[in-house]
């Protein structure tokens, strides 16, 4: 398989020489580290205008100078990945680039493989939300500030720690799934 998610990246039967990270975010940050480590050659391929978009602007700088340019990292910002061809018959996995603006084609890159590393869809349903009143954004549980969710009258049912991973939840201690959430 030469595109997949972080499901299958650590699943691999060989690394590959040379991978494109779709997607900058913690995902993909984390499976540069781990690719550079290995020895593979590592292109980022982001759609907004700068590497790690949703991080806090300091750590994002820190990240970028420990992480990135260290392992000299290449990277595309500004760009979709508008179509992604798997590699076959001896021939690498390519992947046009157009301007997240102008939607005009950039160019082709001719790489390994490429992991697609652009977020999770949330794992809420299911999870009897609604018997506590909390509500949910687009599936995402939404947290305040000191991590605590809150029912849809304002009262706080729930408090997140996400060092620990398990919450409180009606007074009772609960396993709270937190896929992907570090």
């Amino acid at each position: 398989k030469t595109v997949f998610t972080s499901d299958h990246a650590l699943k691999l039967e060989s690394v590959p020489d040379w991978i494109a990270i779709v997607g900058s975010g913690y995902i993909g940050l984390e499976f540069s580290d781990v690719y550079t480590a290995l020895g593979s050659e590592v292109t980022f391929v982001e759609a907004l205008d700068q590497l790690m978009p949703g991080f806090d602007p300091e750590i994002a700088k820190l990240a970028q100078r420990v992480l990135i340019n260290t392992r000299k990292i290449d990277y595309h910002t500004g760009v979709f990945a508008s179509k992604i061809t798997p590699a076959k018959d001896g021939k690498p996995v390519l992947i046009e680039l157009i301007d997240a603006k102008t939607k005009e084609h950039k160019e082709t890159l001719e790489v390994d493989a490429a992991l697609i590393a652009t977020g999770r869809a949330p794992f809420t349903s299911g999870l009897g939300l609604e018997n506590i009143n909390v509500v949910t954004q687009r599936g995402f549980i939404p947290v305040d500030e000191r991590m605590q969710v809150t029912d849809a009258d304002g009262n706080v049912v729930c408090c997140i720690n996400k060092l620990l991973h398990w919450a409180i939840v009606s007074q009772w201690p609960v396993w709270i799934l937190t896929y992907d959430m570090l």
